[in-house]
Order: C-alpha cells, then sequence, then structure tokens
C-alpha cells in the first residue's frame, strides 16, 4: 500500500514538474492607470477638460492605456450643467454629476484595442462636441 501511494505522489510531482518546464515568464502585471477630466462650456461648445498629468488642459483629450489595464476616469463637473462619461464600445456609462464640483468615477479595463470614443450623451452634448477618444494599445 505504501509503494503504490508514493507512486502516486511521484507520478503528480512528475506531471506538475512537466507542466511547468519550458513556461515562459509571467505577463507583467497589468497597470492601475487614473485620469480626471472636468466639464466646460463655451457658448453652445460642449467639451470634456484634461485636469492633470499628461493631459492636462487638453480638451477633449485622447486617453492612452494599455489593453488589460485597470483604467480608473473621474470627471468633474466644472460647470452647472448634466454632465456623464460613456464609453460603449467597453459597456460603460457613469452617473450623472448636476452640481458644478461634483465627480463621478468609473472603472474598467479595456479587453480590446483600438480607438474608441467616449462622450456625454446628454442633452445634446455630444453634439455640441463633448467627445475625445480612449486609445487602447496591446501591451
Amino acid at each position: 500500500m505504501r509503494k503504490i501511494r508514493n507512486g502516486i505522489v511521484f507520478f503528480f510531482g512528475f506531471v506538475v514538474f512537466l507542466t511547468t518546464v519550458g513556461a515562459g515568464a509571467a505577463e507583467p502585471e497589468h497597470q492601475f492607470v487614473k485620469f480626471t477630466i472636468t466639464t466646460n462650456k463655451t457658448g453652445d461648445r460642449r467639451m470634456f477638460v484634461g485636469a492633470e498629468g499628461k493631459i492636462k488642459g487638453a480638451i477633449n483629450p485622447n486617453i492612452n492605456v494599455k489593453e488589460w489595464d485597470v483604467v480608473e476616469i473621474t470627471l468633474i463637473n466644472g460647470d452647472d450643467l448634466h454632465h456623464h462619461i460613456a464609453i460603449p464600445d467597453f459597456y460603460i456609462m457613469s452617473e450623472v454629476v448636476s452640481e458644478k464640483g461634483k465627480k463621478t468615477t468609473i472603472t474598467f479595463v479595456p479587453f480590446k484595442k483600438g480607438e474608441f470614443v467616449y462622450y456625454c450623451l446628454l442633452e445634446g452634448h455630444r453634439a455640441h462636441g463633448m467627445e475625445g477618444k480612449l486609445i487602447v494599445s496591446s501591451r
């Protein structure tokens, strides 16, 4: 009985060894990336404005991320209109921020690469220019 048990343990240990031999290095860890954008209006024009980092001051900034990163976008209402942010290609839509200074945050993982739009679809804001690009590149 002892020989059988030792043989079983050896067999499973050998199987584990074979499955790990030749295994490559682990994928690099996915990054956690954060962006903050505010809303603004000039006459009939509506826009997102980068609030910090590489996108600071950019109007309707391109948001560049890597596929499978964890992405957090905070939207701060910078005017007296209702706003939100939607990224339909990733099934994302934030809560509405309806007062100046209020904020909402979306967190998601972009699971495909390419160029995708983000926008506010409230009260015709997208038609008035409130649209930017989310650019997802491979790792």
